[in-house]
């Protein structure tokens, strides 16, 4: 084999070398990263969690508020009622 030819091989193998350390490298960063990514994601989802069962309480919340509302209108209501009745008594 001529030495030309074996120094291209060298200069190839060289090469190949090279580029599979550059893919070893960035196949490590890429893991990194999606580690990173996935903390971030479990993070986000305990996050979403939380403002999910949040919503669900404010939910629960403004039904009771309504119902609050609702119940003392209709105490407001009697106590006029009853009020009422008891202008019209006669007492003496």
């Amino acid at each position: 084999m001529p030495a030309d030819r074996i120094k291209q091989l060298e200069e190839l193998v060289s090469s190949v070398l090279q580029n599979l350390d550059n893919f070893y490298s960035e196949n490590s960063q890429l893991k990194q990263r999606i580690q990173v990514l996935e903390k971030e994601k479990a993070a986000s989802s305990k996050e979403n969690d939380r403002a999910k069962d949040l919503l669900e309480k404010m939910k629960q919340l403004e039904a009771s508020r309504r119902k609050l509302k609702k119940d003392g209108s209709t105490a407001r209501i009697n106590i006029k009622n009853v009020l009422q009745k008891i202008e019209k008594m006669d007492f003496v």
